[in-house]
């Protein structure tokens, strides 16, 4: 009996390992594929901007907006793929990342720019947003990876010094570029509403405002008014694994 018990805890030690090993790969491959992905996209980015340069290419004219003509630097990235919208940066960081959006919330969870299978998926941008006539509140979703990759970054917006260092984040959609001013950063549940894309009335989004503010960990010296319009970031709290709790960073969308 101690025998075939021995036997027994063996195997399930075994398999313990087994599984262990095997959770630690899947981990591991995880942050391999992204960062290799991440590298891709931004190469052909960064060269086609590079090429624009040289050609002395104007990449942001206002004389576009009234036609909705893509933005030069896009023309190579939406070969590859018709759904990327714009692209986020953070000076200082790894968050570097192209914008995708589709008709759903749930696709880009799991997909990278080329729409391939990826446990840690894409920046992408609320289906219900309007990137041709920006929302009054425009949302990002990305998962937060332990190597600051992502929305990886975005919890160190918690600390003043931080966000002191980092008050801008870089938004280019196809049409438009824009500099926002962050003034705000917390941690929440999904009890807050916090991605409502249009309210009701001035009145409504001043509450907003002032609500956002009361829950922000760090105070910066932006005005912002019921004429202006947000950018809202939104990351789970644990990497790739969803759960309840969330940080957000907020700013005023600022034209270049």
């Amino acid at each position: 009996m101690k025998k075939w018990t021995s036997k027994l805890l063996t195997f399930v030690y075994l398999a313990i390992f087994l599984y262990s090993g095997f959770s630690l790969a899947k981990y591991l491959y995880t942050y391999y594929e992204t960062s290799k992905s991440l590298e891709e996209v931004q190469t052909i980015y960064e060269s086609t901007l590079a090429t624009l340069e040289e050609e002395a290419v104007e990449i942001s004219t206002e004389d576009t907006l009234s036609t909705f003509t893509i933005r030069p630097q896009f023309n190579d990235l939406l070969t590859v793929n018709k759904n990327i919208v714009g692209w986020i940066s953070v000076e200082g960081t790894k968050l570097n990342n192209p914008i995708l959006q589709t008709d759903n919330n749930d696709f880009y969870l799991n997909r990278n720019f080329k729409n391939q299978e990826s446990r840690a998926g894409s920046v992408f941008m609320d289906y219900r947003n309007d990137v041709q006539d920006m929302n009054q509140n425009t949302i990002l979703y990305g998962h937060a990876m332990k190597n600051g990759t992502m929305f990886g970054s975005l919890k160190n917006y918690l600390q003043q010094d931080y966000a002191e260092a980092h008050p801008i984040i870089y938004l280019d959609t196809l049409y438009e570029g824009y500099d926002v001013e962050v003034f705000a950063a917390y941690e929440t549940t999904i009890d807050f509403y916090y991605i409502e894309t249009e309210f009701k009335s001035n009145d409504a989004f001043l509450n907003f405002l002032d609500e956002i503010q009361a829950r922000s960990a760090i105070e910066m010296n932006v005005d912002i008014g019921p004429e202006d319009k947000i950018l809202t970031l939104s990351t789970c709290k644990d990497s790739v694994m969803s759960d309840d709790h969330r940080f957000v960073v907020q700013g005023k969308l600022v034209k270049r």
